[in-house]
């Protein structure tokens, strides 16, 4: 596929069928729902004003989270939401960040408690009702009306998409038994000086600050062939760069197996708790790993990334040599790929299987701290290393950089190029 997939590979089935998004044309939006949305916006507008106007009249104020929960006698979580969500500008903003309706009936009768004058705190039940009841008739559920809300503006969709990736991650984590902080994925692309057509690929990959939640299920990593000289044949069971001296917490203990061709890790010890937490990294290198121009019909080359746990953070550089794949910024796709297996990037079929999120590939500026990554510990001493045993610089390089914090586990998230030309 022109792809390096760093994970196992699900298996693939030709008898699917899915919704089509596409069977929808894309300006086919209802006038209902545009009605919908401006009665939400009205309602964030008129419930916000409301509910600032009735937080200023408590007495003893300007209020802090702290302060108002004393005052209110409520939990300090719920004043934060609050304070927080009449603080925004945005309307639909207000909506998705301030407590239910219930929390919200909590302040109105403290208000009355507090003597705040009656007419702000007949608004802000009036207001605080409404919610409540389009919440019931329209959504039934607030996290339908915040799905609802979820593109009114790009603060608002991260924040959804952040909080219901959370929700995913809360899960898998509980049902696989294991968590970590960090996937790291730092890929560099070289042309092969014996292949004028190939790049090589050289992978940095694995999870930091990983732990075993559950002792009754085993944990399970799969990686591609483990970095080694051209033209030898791979040790599965090592690397000719070693990253241990830049882990922050004890190296993972592994028992390791070649199963025709794929190398496949599970997480030798048994201890639970937050005493046990782990490193693993492996390097990884193909000589081939990558067509350095298109193919007709496949235009796309670059990496495919498969979290083989829950984690919190996808950590993921794509290192390009300055002769490769020359001012292209990588595109980010993601995609849910279903019994259908990995998606290939250049096939139009499964763009039906795209999920659109709200982080973009950033450019990393060139400078002598571009890999100073405070939550990513030592990370600036692993790709020095790596580039050590490269013979490169950091100046040999263009970087691209992916961040996202609750990948969904079990999605496949991809950083495309576009190839220089296409072979004929």
């Amino acid at each position: 596929m022109g792809f390096v997939s760093l994970s196992r590979d699900p298996l693939s089935s030709p008898h699917h069928f899915r919704g089509r998004r596409d069977a929808i044309p894309s300006n086919s939006t209802d006038q209902t729902d545009a009605g919908t949305l401006e009665r939400l916006r009205q309602l964030g507008e008129d419930l916000g004003h409301a509910l600032r106007n009735l937080v200023d009249a408590y007495p003893d104020g300007p209020h802090r989270p702290t302060s108002l929960s004393r005052l209110v006698d409520m939990n300090r979580v719920t004043t934060s939401r609050l304070l927080n969500g009449i603080g925004r500008d945005d309307p639909y903003e207000v909506l998705q960040q301030i407590p239910g309706p219930e929390s919200l009936r909590g302040f109105t009768d403290a208000a009355g408690r507090l003597r705040v004058a009656p007419d702000l705190v007949e608004r802000a039940v009036e207001q605080v009702d409404a919610f409540s009841e389009i919440i019931r008739s329209q959504f039934g559920t607030r996290d339908a009306l915040n799905a609802a809300i979820s593109s009114s503006s790009e603060a608002v969709q991260k924040k959804f998409h952040e909080a219901s990736r959370y929700d995913v991650y809360k899960g898998m984590r509980q049902l696989l038994g294991v968590d970590a902080e960090t996937w790291l994925t730092s890929m560099f692309f070289m042309p092969n000086p014996e292949d004028e057509e190939a790049v090589s690929v050289t992978t940095i990959h694995g999870t930091l600050a990983m732990r075993r939640l559950r002792p009754d299920v085993n944990v399970y990593f799969t990686f591609g062939a483990p970095y080694h000289a051209p033209g030898q044949e791979p040790d599965p069971s090592g690397s000719r760069i070693a990253l241990d001296e830049f882990y922050e917490n004890d190296p993972a203990p592994l028992i390791t197996e070649n199963t025709e061709g794929q190398i496949v890790h599970r997480l030798a010890h048994g201890e639970i708790g937050k005493q046990s937490v782990v490193d693993m990294l492996a390097v990884s290198y193909a000589a081939r790993g990558s067509r350095r121009n298109a193919q007709p019909g496949k235009p796309r080359r670059g990496v495919a990334i498969f979290p083989d746990v829950p984690v919190r953070q996808l950590f993921c550089d794509a290192l390009v040599h300055r002769d490769l794949f020359k001012g292209d910024v990588p595109e980010l796709l993601v995609y849910n790929p279903g019994v259908r297996g990995p998606a290939n990037p250049n096939d139009p079929t499964r763009d039906v299987d795209r999920v659109e999120v709200p982080e973009q590939i950033k450019v990393v500026p060139a400078g002598p701290d571009q890999f100073d990554v405070p939550d990513v510990p030592n990370y600036a001493g692993m790709i020095h290393r790596t580039m050590q045993t490269l013979s490169v610089t950091p100046d040999d390089f263009r970087v691209y950089r992916l961040r996202m914090n609750y990948p969904v586990h079990g999605f496949q998230f991809v950083m495309a190029f576009r190839s220089e030309r296409t072979d004929q």
